[in-house]
C-alpha cells in the first residue's frame, strides 16, 4: 500500500519482521518502509514523521545529482560506457546504420533525416548488446561464488531502479543504464539482486551476505549513487 506523509508518497510493505526499516532509494529518492505485519498504519505514519528530516536530506542529495541534458543524438554530446566518457560523432549515411567506439569517440551512422526517437532506440539497443556481453560473463561468475542461481536475466530501461528481481520466478532485470556505469557498480547490482533471490528484505541477513561475498559493496553502492543519471 502507499500513504502520503507531509506531501511525500511512501510505499509500505508489510513483512514477517520485528522492526520497521526506512529506505530512500536512488536514483530519484523513492521512499519506502518495511513494517511488521501486525503494526498499525498510524504507528507507521508516526515513524515516518519522526524520520522526516533524514528523509528530506536523502531526497535532496539524490535530486542534486548531476543529470544528463535531454539527448538529441548529435555530434558533440557526451556519453558513457563503463564509466568512461565519450563524445558522439554523428555521420549521416544514405543507407544502413552503425555504432562503434573509436578512441574517445562514439561514432553513430544513420540517415540524416532519422528522428531523435529512432536514434535513441538504435543506440539503446547497442548499449543493450554491450551490457548483455558483460552480464553473460559476470552473472555466472557471481552465481558460482555465491551458490545463488537465477533462472533468467534480462535488461530494460528503468528510471527508478538499478536492478530488480522476481524471487519466485528467480528472474533478474538489470537497468540498461548500467552499461554507462563502472563495471564494479554492475557487479554490485548483480550480487544485490542474486542475494534478493534468497533474502527479500535489506535486513541483517541481507547485509551479512553482501559483506561475505563483497566486502566493498558499500563503497561500490556509493560510487553508483554518485554517477550521472539520465533524465
Amino acid at each position: 500500500m502507499q500513504i502520503t506523509v507531509s506531501g511525500i508518497d511512501v510505499l509500505i510493505e508489510k513483512k514477517n519482521i520485528k522492526n520497521m526499516h526506512l529506505y530512500v532509494k536512488p536514483p530519484l529518492g523513492k521512499v519506502s518502509v518495511s513494517a511488521p505485519v501486525s503494526i498499525s498504519e498510524k504507528s507507521i505514519e508516526n515513524f515516518i514523521r519522526l524520520n522526516m528530516g533524514w528523509i528530506l536530506k536523502q531526497k535532496e542529495k539524490f535530486l542534486a545529482q548531476p543529470r544528463m541534458t535531454e539527448r538529441q543524438y548529435i555530434s558533440g554530446e557526451t556519453y558513457y560506457i563503463w564509466g568512461k566518457q565519450y563524445f558522439l560523432e554523428f555521420n549521416p549515411v544514405r543507407t544502413g546504420k552503425s555504432f562503434k567506439i573509436d578512441g574517445e569517440k562514439l561514432i553513430l551512422c544513420m540517415k540524416e533525416n532519422s528522428s531523435v526517437i529512432q536514434r535513441e532506440n538504435y543506440v539503446r539497443e547497442e548499449y543493450r548488446k554491450i551490457l548483455i556481453e558483460q552480464l553473460n560473463r559476470l552473472i555466472p561468475k557471481w552465481e558460482q561464488i555465491t551458490g545463488l542461481y537465477c533462472e533468467s536475466y534480462k535488461t530494460k530501461y528503468m528510471t527508478t531502479k538499478w536492478g530488480t528481481c522476481n524471487s519466485e520466478a528467480k528472474r533478474i532485470w538489470i537497468n540498461l543504464q548500467m552499461a554507462e556505469k563502472p563495471l564494479e557498480c554492475l557487479e554490485y547490482v548483480i550480487l544485490h539482486e542474486l542475494v534478493h533471490l534468497r533474502i527479500k528484505n535489506h535486513g541483517v541477513d541481507f547485509i551479512e551476505m553482501m559483506e561475505k561475498y563483497m566486502p566493498s559493496w558499500k563503497e561500490r553502492k556509493e560510487l553508483l549513487n554518485k554517477q550521472i543519471l539520465d533524465n
